[in-house]
């Protein structure tokens, strides 16, 4: 048990980072959209959002200023609540935060409506890989990514260049970079290898488009999934 709790550990710190940075940022980010009503018609705005363990605070910007957010909350599966401070007034908005993109309403003094905003490049649908020459993936690029450790979603960023069935580059996490090694690609399947003190994690995967879905083995003693999509 011991063996299995140090080698848990080792994953986190190499593959993906800490679980407690993860928790505070989650969520955290700038968001653009509109604020609508019948009173009032469409109100672009500007969510500067912070969570800080579930506790929200940041501003809601409009042309009219800027309104501080004084209070609120945020689960794990997005849903929220909050107020925020307009000049005196206070408002309140409820909704939900999913792959960047908050829905929600809103009201301030008996006056409301819907709102919709969201992060840069959220809802917008990711171009599919360019092929290369004998319909293997073009993987070379930035690949955001995701592995599950012991049921803990874990995240990690990887920085690949692709020279024929070559496969170069380097994972990067809150804990640093680890380099690849034995990068193969054979057509759309690829496998890599990230080398550590503590042994060989050995990543295998199959990439539909710009999505990679695989497996690890960390050093046969720990095995799990993981996935990435290529950044733009």
């Amino acid at each position: 048990m011991q063996l299995k709790r140090i080698v848990a550990l080792a994953v986190v710190a190499l593959l993906i980072g800490a679980t407690a940075a993860m928790a505070q940022n989650k969520f955290s980010g700038k968001y653009k959209g509109v604020a609508k009503s019948d009173a009032m018609g469409d109100l672009p705005i500007e969510v500067n959002l912070v969570n800080t363990n579930g506790k929200l605070s940041g501003s809601i910007d409009t042309a009219q200023g800027s309104a501080a957010i004084t209070g609120g909350s945020i689960a794990d599966d997005g849903k929220f609540t909050m107020t925020f401070d307009a000049g005196g007034t206070e408002g309140k908005v409820e909704g939900m935060i999913k792959d960047g993109v908050v829905t929600g309403k809103w009201d301030l003094g008996g006056v409301g409506g819907s709102l919709e905003a969201k992060t840069e490049g959220a809802g917008t649908p990711a171009a599919p890989a360019a092929p290369t020459a004998g319909g293997a993936p073009a993987l070379s690029g930035d690949w955001a990514g995701e592995a599950d450790v012991m049921g803990q979603a874990m995240p990690f960023t990887l920085k690949l260049t692709q020279d024929g069935a070559a496969l170069k580059g380097e994972s990067t996490s809150d804990q640093g970079s680890v380099p690849l090694s034995n990068g193969k690609v054979e057509g759309n399947k690829i496998s890599f290898t990230l080398d550590s003190p503590q042994g060989a994690i050995v990543l295998t995967g199959v990439v539909v488009g710009d999505k990679i879905d695989g497996e690890y083995d960390f050093a046969g003693q720990m095995k799990g999934k993981w996935k990435a999509t290529k950044k733009k």
